[in-house]
């Protein structure tokens, strides 16, 4: 009898943490994926006017553009990201911030494919728009955001990046 109580308490505690671990996993996973599906921001370039009136970007600046949406979960994950490249960005020259919620951009005619997302535009020219990093945590040691900033990656034209694998909340 003692055996068989046992067994069902193995049982019942197995099954919960089956349970609970799907459930996690699920969630976990219902805001990390590829950043762009649709490969909306392959129009950001034909966009660009309405990117530079939206922002007042100048031609002798660097202007890095967030995209947040508050209600996504990921929102605090970037805002972490930034807070930890924080002296790097302070020791950028002319470099500006700007933060704007994802329906600003989109009444102004510029596809938000998911957020967090971040803009780069240098001397008035499109050079990144994607995720802050990849991976699902939007982590420093992940951070793509970097590499433009330093001009470690070099791409021929601007960096469209739709399909890292990122914490993000898609647009709908």
């Amino acid at each position: 009898m003692k055996l068989t109580s046992q067994r069902w308490g193995w049982s019942l505690l197995l099954l919960w943490l089956l349970t609970s671990s799907l459930l996690l996993f699920r969630f976990g996973q219902s805001d990390f994926g590829e950043f762009d599906p649709q490969l909306q921001l392959k129009q950001h370039p034909f966009q660009l006017p309405a990117l530079l009136k939206l922002s007042a970007a100048k031609p002798s600046e660097t202007l890095l553009l967030h995209v947040f949406d508050p209600s996504c979960r990921c929102a605090a994950l970037a805002e972490n990201h930034l807070q930890q490249l924080k002296p790097q960005l302070l020791s950028q020259p002319r470099l500006r911030q700007l933060t704007v919620h994802p329906q600003q951009l989109t009444e102004a005619g510029i596809a938000v494919p998911a957020t967090p997302m971040i803009i780069v535009l240098r001397n008035q020219q499109l050079i990144y728009s994607g995720p802050y990093a990849s991976g699902p945590a939007c982590n420093i040691g992940d951070s793509l955001l970097e590499g433009v900033l330093q001009q470690k990656l070099q791409t021929p034209a601007s960096w469209l990046n739709s399909e890292t694998p990122a914490c993000r909340c898609l647009s709908n």
